[in-house]
């Protein structure tokens, strides 16, 4: 019942109907069985049908293709002479395999590489007894598991161009539908194939041509550089995003998130798959370098889309729903009663559109969040391709908003973590600098008063939620003047560490106190706190200052290679945020590839024999800074 699923047409119509999306990728995805004869064999063939392709493989799906070449009336006058028509077939095969097939391996060209590598495709050559012509006959049909099939004939050629460009038109028969028909259709390609047609010769594919198609494709996986075999967990991830069409990728900080989320916009803009993408996320700084990375790459996506942005003082957003062509919009997810930009933008998308999108959730883990989730529920419910992107997907303590990732994205697809990262070289390893203090009788007094509150609040039946409490206690830790002088003591006998440095605080007047330690030490240093200009940002990553004191802003997405220490005086209770602030320090630099880098870190004294969260954190970065690239360990 697979295919009798599908609500098929009599026929289709290119400018009436999309081919592709509406007749083979459809078939191919509950067929068993493809066979189709085309005409001209070309590196074009298979490449437009993109991941129902690959789940037709997955599925043990295979292919028979009988295809044609065309003999000159030179080819003609040597055959007369006695040279075999097999043979001069072989020659315009391999002639073709030699110029089209070897440079670049195309996406056609590799797919069909694989489908004869795993031996899922067979081909055979069919060309006319008489004249200088090629067999162009179309005919196709798709079988299922159930012994049904669809046959269908016209005029489209197995290429991108014909499926995309082309004015083309195919009749459909189904056997339930049109039995007579559709065995009729069935018994012209036996006949073709078997070799019993009276108007045509059919020949194998040619062993050599076969064998070189392979010794090409298998050279280009080979050939991988060092520094693609060290960075192959982004075609792993491409690989897996594709199959899925939606999902989570959980890849550490620095190991290339934005490179794989543009490598699978190429690849769906290549497949014809997509005209129109989405990115979206949170902070102007990420959405710049977002920006700057989309630019580079713009021509090689697609044909070059127009780039839009939604963002701070960039407003394209009624420009971008008015574009025609393939486009990218970079949008804010940050929004109000007033003006919400992304969850605009989806609400533009007709069902085809959304069909024809790939939503990309930078951060993803702050989708989770109670605002977000009431603004964005139930608007990307029909856009086909959903890409999710963090170093930290779950939201530790919060399985609602982890819940909702997963409904609006997808599942995690692959994970390739800190650890993972720097055991093959890709992030810096790290020392470890845990600074142990005790809180003072002034951090005591305000624990007692947020234990005073929770209890008046329950006396008032209005308790206090564990996560409130948390929260309250956790200040007081993060901001306690006993930090102070221990810093004080350990940075004046390491003032090495202050240089390409960021100092985590919780707030800003904490970080005055602690602006005026690291004053005594270093002059090139800048406060980066909110509503500050983004310069001193840019300052920082030229090297006109050596160190930042900052609260939350440059947790995420931020790419500075020289930095070299990060100082965390506030640690979150989740290791969310601590894994995005070592992050930071931890990316290679080209300029340095011997980079240690190091984190100093604050671990409160334990009031009882149970392990508090800064020993609970202490003990896990502790094993992280044991991890050196295993190439270089002993």
């Amino acid at each position: 019942m697979a295919l009798r699923r599908i609500q098929y047409q009599e026929d289709y119509r290119s400018g009436h109907n999309n081919l592709i999306e509406d007749f083979y990728r459809p078939s191919l995805r509950e067929a068993k069985t493809y066979w189709r004869a085309v005409g001209y064999f070309s590196s074009t063939a298979l490449e437009s049908f993109g991941a129902p392709l690959g789940e037709f493989v997955l599925n043990n799906g295979k292919i028979r293709l009988v295809t044609s070449v065309q003999l000159t009336e030179a080819d003609l006058k040597v055959i007369s002479k006695g040279t075999p028509k097999e043979e001069l077939c072989a020659e315009r095969i391999q002639e073709i395999v030699e110029t089209e097939f070897r440079d670049g391996m195309g996406d056609g060209a590799a797919r069909l590489s694989r489908l004869l590598e795993l031996n899922r495709l067979e081909i055979r050559i069919a060309i006319p007894k008489s004249g200088t012509g090629i067999y162009h006959e179309k005919i196709g049909l798709f079988f299922d598991s159930d012994g049904d099939y669809v046959a269908f004939s016209g005029s489209s050629n197995e290429s991108r161009n014909a499926f995309e460009h082309n004015r083309e038109c195919i009749d459909v028969y189904t056997n339930w539908g049109s039995p007579v028909r559709a065995e009729r259709k069935r018994r012209h390609f036996e006949q073709v194939w078997d070799g019993t047609d009276i108007g045509v010769e059919v020949y194998s594919f040619p062993e050599a041509a076969k064998q070189q198609l392979l010794r090409t494709y298998r050279a280009r996986a080979k050939n991988r550089s060092p520094r693609n075999e060290k960075w192959r967990h982004q075609e792993e991830a491409l690989r897996s995003f594709l199959s899925a069409e939606r999902g989570v990728l959980n890849m550490a900080t620095g190991t290339g998130k934005t490179r794989t989320a543009l490598k699978i916009t190429k690849a769906l803009f290549d497949a014809g798959e997509i005209d129109n993408t989405i990115v979206a996320m949170d902070g102007t700084d990420l959405l710049d370098q977002w920006y700057k990375e989309v630019l580079s790459v713009r021509n090689q996506l697609g044909r070059s889309p127009h780039v839009f942005r939604d963002y701070d003082t960039h407003k394209d957003l009624q420009e971008y729903c008015l574009a025609s062509r393939q486009r990218i919009l970079l949008v804010s997810r940050k929004g109000d009663v007033r003006r919400d930009p992304l969850a605009s933008a989806l609400r533009q998308l007709d069902s085809r559109s959304a069909q024809r999108t790939l939503l990309i959730h930078d951060e993803v883990h702050r989708l989770g969040s109670p605002g977000t989730r009431q603004r964005l529920s139930g608007l990307s419910d029909t856009i086909r391709f959903r890409l999710g992107l963090s170093a930290t997907p779950d939201r530790e303590y919060d399985e609602e908003g982890n819940s909702f990732i997963e409904e609006h994205i997808g599942p995690m697809l692959m994970s390739f973590d800190l650890s993972d990262a720097i055991e093959r070289g890709i992030l810096a390893p790290f020392n470890y600098h845990p600074l142990p203090y005790e809180l003072t009788q002034y951090d005591r007094e305000r624990i007692r008063d947020v234990y005073k509150k929770q209890a008046a609040r329950a006396a008032a039946g209005e308790p206090m939620r564990d996560e409130e409490v948390w929260i309250e206690l956790a200040k007081v830790h993060k901001t306690s003047p006993a930090k102070l002088p221990v810093f004080e003591e350990f940075i004046s006998s390491r003032q090495d560490l202050l240089e390409r440095c960021i100092i985590f605080v919780e707030t800003q007047e904490y970080g005055r106190h602690v602006r005026d330690i690291v004053h005594k030490y270093r002059p090139d240093f800048h406060t980066y706190f909110t509503n500050q200009a983004s310069s001193t940002l840019s300052r920082f990553a030229r090297g006109d200052l050596q160190c930042l004191i900052t609260c939350h802003r440059l947790s995420e997405g931020i790419d500075i290679q020289s930095l070299n220490s990060v100082i965390l005086f506030s640690s979150s209770r989740a290791r969310l945020e601590t894994i995005q602030r070592i992050g930071r320090c931890i990316r290679s630099d080209p300029k340095n590839p011997k980079k240690v880098a190091n984190v100093i870190d604050f671990i409160r004294s334990p009031d009882s024999d149970t392990r508090n969260s800064d020993q609970e954190r202490a003990e896990w970065l502790t094993g992280l800074a044991s991890l050196r690239h295993k190439e270089n360990s002993t």
